[in-house]
């Protein structure tokens, strides 16, 4: 599931798993929607600092993500289904589950090329929101452990533990400020994001978010900046569309999202 150590780093805070950053979804969910619409996980980095209820199953899925890098002279482009499979279990605690089932990376510099398909590495993940009580200020911890066991070429070379934190902080009906860290430890290499994230809700349906994260990892350091759009048919379905861009320093140069959510349970 890795073919630069940032994108890694990406992915896993994408889809929730090792860290998604979803809190214009949070946003939607507490303003636009009743209480009982579910918070996704996607799209954008971090999570949603709300655990799914007791029997509450959620599927997540890219279809597909991209990503394009440009390190020591060797340019990588990713497509990927990242799927996140979520259950609530009670106490204000969820399940996760997540993986990419098919994965296509083509790398070419120094006058070689190649194409590797293959599936990502599985992830398990727990995550412990308890129930806000003050209706400005929500938050949420996520663990989670990446295992080595993807296709050759696409997966990690060993396996990977992270810990994530979001905070989420709703300025009035339409607007809300989440706040995300995480840290990442695979072998002796230990990775750590910041993130922010601003989202507005349109209508009920409709919303806007931007983003900026910044990483640092094996003493580089780099900032993306991203928008995100999502649509909420109905409360049980969302589609949702963003992108990322490196604007500072050493990180990857592109990372781009198409995906939809649905819930299933009470």
């Amino acid at each position: 599931m890795d073919f630069t150590g940032y994108d890694r780093s990406f992915r896993m805070l994408r889809h929730g798993v090792a860290l998604s950053l979803a809190v214009f979804v949070c946003l939607a969910t507490s303003s636009a929607f009743a209480d009982d619409t579910p918070s996704y996980d996607r799209p954008g980095f971090g999570f949603a600092p709300a655990a799914l209820p007791l029997g509450g199953f959620a599927w997540e899925q890219g279809l597909p993500s991209w990503s394009l890098d440009h390190t020591d002279g060797t340019r990588s482009s990713q497509y990927t289904t990242d799927t996140l499979l979520r259950m609530g279990v009670g106490n204000d605690l969820e399940l996760q589950l997540g993986t990419s089932p098919f994965n296509r990376l083509a790398q070419s510099g120094m006058g070689t090329s190649q194409v590797r398909y293959g599936r990502g590495d599985t992830s398990l993940g727990l995550k412990w929101a308890p129930a806000a009580l003050d209706p400005v200020w929500s938050w949420g911890w996520l663990g989670s452990v990446e295992f080595a066991d993807g296709a050759s070429g696409i997966r990690n070379p060993q396996r990977q533990y992270s810990l994530g934190a979001t905070v989420d902080q709703q300025l009035d009906d339409k607007r809300s400020i989440t706040y995300v860290a995480q840290w990442q430890r695979m072998g002796n290499q230990g990775t750590y994001l910041g993130a922010g994230n601003y989202g507005y809700a349109i209508t009920k349906a409709w919303g806007i978010y931007a983003e900026a994260v910044a990483l640092h990892q094996q003493g580089r350091t780099g900032g993306l900046l991203g928008a995100g759009v999502t649509w909420l048919p109905n409360v049980r379905l969302q589609w949702d569309l963003s992108f990322d861009h490196r604007f500072v320093g050493h990180t990857t140069d592109w990372l781009a999202g198409f995906g939809v959510s649905m819930y299933f349970g009470p």
